[in-house]
Parts: structure tokens; sequence; C-alpha cells
């Protein structure tokens, strides 16, 4: 067992080991560059900045390490925006074919803002507050991606009256708003009106305990949230969506029977 053990820990260092980075962001742009611009807003369209941006070329393969290639790295300006350009040379470009991935990486690093103020990302690891796509990205071309933020605020909620009957009767209240990148569609629909995607307050977080329980939920200030009511009974599910919009300083308080 210590034999298997040692030849693991040998494996995970040797593969950490073959993790190379490059940084072509100093190389001087020739024609056909890429860019890439857009937008860090908050609540109210306020801009934020100190947004730090970066991105990349990432080619891997399965249990053979990778490299990287840093490509630009920008920072928000005082009006939440900022552009980046950059050269693609020929042979990178995007592929997938299971073992072996090259693709760009934009990484958005909220690390500057307050995660009490902000709301973030669902979870973060070591006070890792960034967010990561894989844009499409191509040879002389230009590309919008903007990001929106909200601001964090709480409304008071009241469970009352959870009676479970079996082991598996549920009551819970979520939340659900804006939050991450613009798609420049409305991906919402009638859930909720927004171009930009959708976080929430998670799941199992403001669950009912005893028969009744009152929960400061977290939602977006200055915006339509959606209120989620969750209750299980007798193994039948009869979810409840209710659409609030949240002002600043607001005192909402809402109940809920089970």
């Amino acid at each position: 067992m210590k034999t298997k053990s040692l030849f693991l820990l040998f494996l995970l260092v040797a593969f950490i080991g073959c993790q190379k980075e490059d940084d072509d962001s100093d190389n001087p742009l020739t024609a056909g560059y890429t860019t890439i611009n857009g937008h860090i807003l908050t609540s109210d369209n306020t801009p934020l900045k100190g947004v730090k941006l970066q991105v990349k070329y990432i080619k891997s393969r399965y249990l053979a390490g990778g490299h990287s290639w840093l490509k630009k790295e920008v920072t928000t300006s005082e009006n939440g925006s900022y552009g980046m350009s950059f050269n693609i040379k020929d042979d990178e470009v995007e592929s997938y074919d299971g073992l072996s991935n090259s693709f760009f990486s934009l990484t958005f690093d909220f690390s500057n803002l307050n995660p009490d103020k902000y709301f973030l990302l669902y979870y973060s690891v070591d006070n890792d507050y960034s967010l990561s796509i894989n844009p499409s990205l191509k040879q002389d071309a230009t590309y919008t991606i903007s990001c929106y933020i909200p601001a964090k605020d709480y409304i008071t909620v009241h469970l009352n009256n959870f009676k479970p009957v079996l082991a598996t009767d549920h009551f819970e209240v979520q939340t659900f708003f804006p939050w991450g990148i613009n798609s420049g569609e409305n991906v919402g629909s009638a859930f909720i009106d927004t171009e930009y995607g959708i976080n929430s307050s998670g799941y199992d977080n403001f669950v009912a305990k005893s028969e009744n329980q009152t929960f400061r939920v977290p939602v977006a200030r200055n915006e339509t949230n959606v209120v989620r009511i969750v209750k299980m009974k007798n193994g039948v599910a009869y979810p409840e969506d209710h659409k609030l919009f949240v002002p600043k300083d607001n005192s909402i308080e809402l109940s809920f029977e089970y």
C-alpha cells in the first residue's frame, strides 16, 4: 500500500511539474491582431474598476501536463471598461479530441472586490474569486465581452408551520438573480429577464429544520430577483417562484406557510 501511495505521489508531482507557462504579453503587435473589449458593472450600472483580466492560450494532454501562453493582461479603468489586443499564432487554434485539448481562456479576477459587498462566485477556494470562460477567438477579429457583478443585499424570509410527515419532506427558500457574462440575448426568458447569466443563493443553504424558522437570505440589490420556495410533501414537490424587486435600504420581510 505504501509503495502504491508513493507511486501515485510521484505521478502527481510529475504532472504538476509538466505545467509550463510562457509570457507573450509584451510581444509587439503585428497585422491581423485580435481585440477583446468590454466593461464590468455592478448594480445601477456602476462601473467596477481595478478588476484584472487575463487571456491565455492553453494546450493540455491527459496525464501529460500542459502548456499555456499569456497573451495579454489588463485592468479595468475608472469607468469599468477594458481593452486588450494581441496576436494569435497560426498554430494557436481550438482543438478537442478527448485526450488533447487546445483552447483560449479569459479570466476575470475579482479579488480586489469585497465578497461581503458583491456577489463574486457561488463559492471560493482560498479566496480565489475568479471567473474563467473559454471564448472562441480567431485572428483579425474584435470581440466584446462584458460582465455584471451585482451588489449584495438581504431580505428576511419566514418559513412557518413546517411539520414533516416523511423523512424526505422539505421546506426551503432560494433566490436567483442576473449575474455574469453578457450573452447579448435574453437567457432568462420568463424566469428572469436578463442578457447576463444567472446566479443564486445556492441549494440546501436556507432549509427549515424547525416548525418556524427565519432566514436572512442574500439577494441582488436594485435588481429583480426570483424568490423560490421549495416544498416537498409526502414525496411530491410544490415549487413556488415569486419575482421581487429589491431596492436600496430595503426592509423586505416575507412569510410562507408549509
